[in-house]
C-alpha cells in the first residue's frame, strides 16, 4: 500500500469499523498480557523474555503481535482494516527494539556502549514502522536501490548493505542470546569448576558467533567459497599482524585447561599481588586488597613467572 492507498483507506474507515478494530485490538493486548503475566510469575526478571513489569520483556509484544496479526486476517474478510494493520507495524518494531534491548543487556550487561545502540535501533525501528504505516517504505527502499557504492569493480547498492548489516546483527544477537542463555542455565548446572565453565563458555561462544557469522555473509549475499580462498589469503596476513591477540586467546584456554591458577586464587604476578576475580579469553583481572586492579595479559602468565599463594604450604617450616 503507497501513500494514495493510505490516504483512500483512512477516508473510507467509518465508525463502526474503526472501533470494531479497537475493540479487537483491546481484546489481544489484554490476552498477551494477561498471559505474559501468567508466564512471567516465577521467572527471572532479567531474563531476555521477562522484564520488571509484564510489558517490559519480550514475550509481551511479540504475543500481541502475533494475535493481532491473526486478528488483523480475520477482520479483513469483512472489512477494510486500517486501525490493526498500523498496531501491526507498532509491534513489529517494539519486537525488535525489544530483542536487541533484553539481549545487549543480558550479553554486555555493564557496557556503556549498549545505551547508545539500543537509541539507534529505536530510532530505525520506529522510522521503519512509521514509513511502513504511511505506505513510504517501498518507494524509499527503491530509491536506495538506485544508489550504488562501489568496492572496486563491485557495484552494491545501499538497500543491500542495509538489509545485510540488519540480517547480520539480528542473526549476530541471537546467536550471542544463545551463547549466553547456555551459559548460564545449562553450563552453570552441568559444570561445577568455574575454571572448566569458563573453557566452555567461551568455546561455546566462539563456536556460535563463528556459525551466526557464516549464516550473516549468507544473508548479505556472500559467496562463501570464494570467501574461503580470500579467506586463507587474509588469514595468512592477519597472523603476522595479530600474533599477539592470538598468544593471549590461546594462552586463555591453556590457562583454563591446566588450571594451575584458578578464579579466586591469590597470586603474585612480578611485583603486583592480589587475587583472580576473572580469566577472559585475551586478560585476566587481578585485584589487590587495596582496591587497585591489574589487567594482565595471559601470556605474560604461561610466559612468566607467576606466584600461586593459594597453593602454598602455610604449615612448611625451613
Amino acid at each position: 500500500m503507497d501513500w494514495n492507498g493510505f490516504l483512500l483507506r483512512l477516508q473510507q474507515i467509518d465508525a463502526r469499523s474503526f472501533w470494531i478494530e479497537i475493540a479487537v485490538l483491546v481484546a489481544c493486548v489484554a490476552a498477551a498480557w494477561g498471559v505474559s503475566r501468567w508466564f512471567g510469575r516465577d521467572q527471572p526478571k532479567d531474563s531476555v523474555w521477562f522484564g520488571e513489569r509484564t510489558f517490559d520483556g519480550l514475550l509481551f509484544p511479540l504475543l500481541a503481535l502475533v494475535l493481532t496479526d491473526l486478528a488483523r486476517r480475520g477482520v479483513l474478510s469483512f472489512q477494510p482494516v486500517l486501525v490493526l494493520r498500523i498496531a501491526v507495524s507498532v509491534f513489529v518494531a517494539l519486537v525488535a527494539i525489544r530483542l536487541f534491548a533484553r539481549v545487549l543487556r543480558a550479553v554486555f550487561p555493564t557496557s556503556a556502549l549498549v545505551r547508545l545502540v539500543e537509541r539507534t535501533i529505536s530510532w530505525l525501528a520506529w522510522i521503519g514502522a512509521v514509513l511502513w504505516i504511511v505506505g513510504l517504505l517501498p518507494p524509499v527502499l527503491a530509491e536506495l536501490d538506485e544508489i550504488t557504492l562501489g568496492f572496486g569493480k563491485t557495484r552494491v547498492s545501499v538497500r543491500t548493505v542495509f538489509e545485510g548489516t540488519l540480517s547480520a546483527g539480528v542473526v549476530l544477537v541471537i546467536a550471542l542470546w544463545i551463547a549466553a542463555t547456555i551459559e548460564k542455565r545449562i553450563l552453570s548446572e552441568a559444570v561445577s569448576d568455574l575454571s572448566m565453565r569458563k573453557v566452555a563458555s567461551n568455546a561455546v561462544r566462539a563456536f556460535l558467533l563463528l556459525i551466526g557469522l557464516l549464516f550473516a555473509l549468507s544473508a548479505v549475499g556472500v559467496d562463501l567459497t570464494a570467501l574461503s580462498v580470500l579467506g586463507g589469503a587474509l588469514g595468512v596476513g592477519l597472523g603476522f599482524g595479530l600474533q599477539k591477540l592470538a598468544a593471549n586467546y590461546v594462552s586463555g584456554f591453556v590457562i583454563l585447561l591446566e588450571r594451575s591458577i584458578r578464579i579466586g586464587d591469590n597470586v603474585k604476578v612480578d611485583t603486583f599481588e592480589g587475587r583472580i576475580t576473572d580469566i577472559k579469553t585475551r586478560y585476566t583481572l587481578i585485584r589487590a586488597g587495596n582496591g587497585r586492579q591489574a589487567i594482565v595479559p595471559n601470556e605474560s602468565i604461561i610466559t612468566s613467572r607467576v606466584e600461586n599463594l593459594s597453593l602454598a604450604d602455610l604449615k612448611f617450616n625451613i
